[in-house]
């Protein structure tokens, strides 16, 4: 398997994303893969789109508009990617020529662009298509804030499996880069909740020492003895307001595989894609670094 797969779209984000692949590649001992999709899928298919009333005579102009096109995105990609970088410019459907690209590679580099946080979310389907398919970590980068260093690495944890593929690629992560993991959860049991510990007994949700029985309960399901912080909050915004004070590099979170996209990535990672500044790192169920 290769590195690490930097798919632009030579917009905003780009600088970012390559600069983030650059990052994690060092960190992992291997290469940088940066791809732009010529989307020219509308020229090629015009003589079957206007059959009834295409001219071949007009082939040759949309044949050159199409290489035009691939040759200024080489031109652009070969000056922003990094140095040895590989360089992919297939043409067709960006969802899908960026998915099986990224079966080839240990983890996906996209960017979260839009001036809005529906946008960020939406944008050209690319990061939707990657997350539903279940099979490599997405790592998704602002482009006013890329991933400088790997130095300090957050994983937020609970006893899903998802979870534990989390804090799996997380740790990997972690170890290739010399840096540091630490695992946040956040227990909140009001009634609206949507992280009710469940992992506990009912009893023990008015107990006193609620927050260390869950940390243990925890430990023992995800097997693990590293630094864990367990507080009381909302999942997002007390995820977020724990990243900052932690000063962490990333954030690591679950998604559950094969599913819908609210059932697959849960209302926390969506509200996190919505509301993240820092370089968030989707893991699916099952998959490894």
């Amino acid at each position: 398997m290769k590195g690490v797969l930097a798919a632009v779209d030579l917009g905003a984000g780009t600088e970012a994303v390559l600069a983030s692949a650059e990052v994690v590649a060092r960190a992992l001992g291997s290469g940088v893969t940066a791809m732009h999709v010529v989307a020219d899928g509308y020229l090629r298919s015009a003589p079957r789109r206007f059959k009834e009333v295409w001219d071949p005579e007009l082939e040759p102009l949309f044949t050159q508009a199409s290489e035009a096109l691939a040759r200024l995105a080489r031109a652009k990609l070969e000056r922003l990617a990094p140095e040895g970088a590989e360089l992919r410019l297939p043409h067709g459907n960006p969802a899908q020529e960026v998915a099986a690209a990224a079966l080839e590679h240990a983890l996906v580099v996209l960017a979260a662009e839009g001036s809005t946080p529906l946008e960020r979310v939406a944008r050209g389907g690319v990061s939707r298509y990657l997350m539903h398919r279940g099979e490599r970590p997405v790592l998704s980068v602002s482009p006013d804030r890329p991933l400088a260093r790997i130095a300090r690495v957050g994983v937020a944890v609970d006893d899903s499996s998802a979870s534990l593929a989390a804090l799996r690629v997380a740790g990997d992560l972690a170890r290739a880069a010399g840096a540091e993991l630490v695992a946040f959860h956040l227990i909140s049991i009001g009634p609206r909740s949507c992280c009710v510990p469940q992992y506990l007994p009912p009893e023990a949700l008015s107990e006193a020492d609620l927050d260390a029985r869950a940390e243990a309960a925890l430990r023992k399901a995800l097997d693990y003895d590293g630094p864990l912080v367990v507080a009381r909050g909302e999942e997002i915004e007390g995820l977020l307001d724990l990243s900052q004070e932690a000063g962490l590099d990333l954030l690591a979170v679950g998604s559950k595989a094969k599913s819908s996209h609210w059932t697959r990535l849960g209302r926390s990672v969506v509200g996190l894609l919505y509301k993240a500044e820092l370089p968030l790192l989707v893991v699916p169920e099952a998959a490894h670094l």
